[in-house]
Formats: C-alpha cells, sequence, structure tokens
C-alpha cells in the first residue's frame, strides 16, 4: 500500500480537482514536447500517468513538465524512479523538468532525492 506524502498545498490540489470535477489527465503527443504532470500525482492517477510515460518512451522521447504539480505521494514517487529506470533500459536519460520544492522535499523525506535528483533539469 502506498504512503501518501503530501508535501505542500493538498487543499489547493483537491479544490482544483473539485472544480475541474475530475482529476487532470496526462499530455502528450507525439513528437509535441514532454508529458505534462496535473496538479497531482497520487495512488488515484499513476494508472494514467505511467500509460503516458510508457507511450513518450516508446516514441523515444524522455521528459516530463512537474511544473504544475501540487500533490504527490509514494506512488507517484515510485512512478518517476521506474520511468527514469525505464528510459535508461532503453538508453534515453528522463528530464523531469520545473520540478517543484515539494517533489524534492518528498523525495527528500522518502530517502530517493538522490536518484530523482540525477533526473531533475536545474533552473536557468
Amino acid at each position: 500500500m502506498a504512503t501518501k506524502t503530501r508535501v505542500a498545498r493538498p487543499a489547493a490540489a483537491a479544490a482544483a480537482a473539485a472544480r475541474r470535477g475530475r482529476a487532470a489527465r496526462p499530455v502528450h503527443r507525439a513528437g509535441a514536447g514532454p508529458v505534462v504532470l496535473g496538479p497531482a500525482l497520487t495512488i488515484a492517477e499513476v494508472g494514467q500517468y505511467a500509460r503516458a510515460l510508457a507511450a513518450m518512451l516508446s516514441q523515444g522521447q524522455a521528459r516530463a513538465d512537474a511544473g504544475s504539480l501540487e500533490s504527490i505521494d509514494t506512488a507517484g514517487l515510485q512512478l518517476l524512479l521506474a520511468t527514469a529506470a525505464a528510459a535508461r533500459e532503453r538508453g534515453l536519460t528522463l528530464r523531469l523538468q520545473r520540478p517543484p520544492q515539494l517533489l524534492i522535499g518528498a523525495a527528500d523525506a522518502l530517502g530517493v532525492a538522490g536518484e530523482l535528483a540525477a533526473v531533475m533539469e536545474q533552473p536557468e
């Protein structure tokens, strides 16, 4: 069972999802840039994001935009780390764009900050 690690603004993420009436879906179009992560990457969303990230890798791409992320749990972190490992198996390097502080904090709290830092793009 995944342990929820809500590091920052969980109420804001829940309120945003409620306003939309459903969780944000990952966005990825062939050759059109990164998979865009929505406000939540929790056990409830992992399945849909896993499919989008796998499709991205199958197209030879390995970029995800985490700039909108407001809530993440252990399952979400596991998905990002598994995607990074799958990318390496294909000779790619996952690049996580615009990682928010809450992602860094959650990874640190779970002891995987080093693994995740290897795929995070640093702001320019």
